[in-house]
C-alpha cells in the first residue's frame, strides 16, 4: 500500500509541476490539421484566349470550398503527369484517352461536387479544347506535350481558386 501512495504522490506531483509551467505539449500528439499546403511550380499561362478560360474557372471556384478546388488541382496535376508518361510507360494514347481519364479520376477520388459550381465541367473542359482541341486524334509528341501543358494550366487554374 505504500509503494502505491507513493506511485500516486510522484504523478501528482509532476502533474502540479506541468500544471505550474504550463508547456507546450502540443507537438508530442500528432496533429489531424491538414492545412499545410502543398506548392506545386505551375505557371500561368501566356497565350491570352488560354488565360481568359482559366479566368472562369478560377471566378467558378474562387467562393466556394478552397478543399475542393485543392482537390482538383491535384487532380489535374496528377492527369498531367499521367499524360506527359510515353514510350515503354505510356498510358494515354490518345485524346478519346484523355476524357476517360479525366471523368473517371473524378469518380475514384469521389469529389461528389456534381451540381456544387454552376458551369464548372464546361469550364474546366473549355481550357482543354483551347489548348488541344475536340478531335478524336492520337498523342502525337507535340500534342502530348500540349495536353501537358493544358492539364497544368487547369490545375494552376485551381489553385488560384482556391487561393
Amino acid at each position: 500500500m505504500k509503494d502505491k501512495n507513493s506511485i500516486l504522490l510522484i504523478i501528482a506531483g509532476i502533474l502540479v509541476v506541468i500544471g505550474l509551467l504550463k508547456p507546450n505539449l502540443s507537438n508530442l500528439i500528432p496533429s489531424k490539421n491538414n492545412t499545410n499546403r502543398v506548392v506545386l511550380n505551375l505557371e500561368a499561362p501566356t497565350d491570352d484566349t488560354i488565360k481568359k478560360e482559366c479566368d472562369d474557372v478560377i471566378a467558378v471556384v474562387k467562393n466556394g470550398n478552397k478543399t475542393d478546388a485543392i482537390r482538383l488541382r491535384d487532380l489535374y496535376a496528377d492527369i498531367a503527369d499521367l499524360i506527359a508518361l510515353d514510350q515503354e510507360n505510356e498510358v494515354i494514347r490518345n485524346t478519346e484517352e484523355i476524357k476517360q481519364a479525366n471523368s473517371l479520376s473524378g469518380l475514384m477520388l469521389k469529389l461528389d461536387i456534381k451540381d456544387k459550381y454552376q458551369n464548372l465541367a464546361k469550364e474546366s473542359k473549355d481550357v482543354i479544347v483551347s489548348v488541344i482541341g475536340d478531335d478524336s486524334v492520337p498523342l502525337s509528341a507535340e500534342l502530348r506535350a500540349e495536353a501537358v501543358k493544358a492539364f497544368r494550366y487547369l490545375a494552376w487554374a485551381y489553385d488560384q481558386g482556391a487561393k
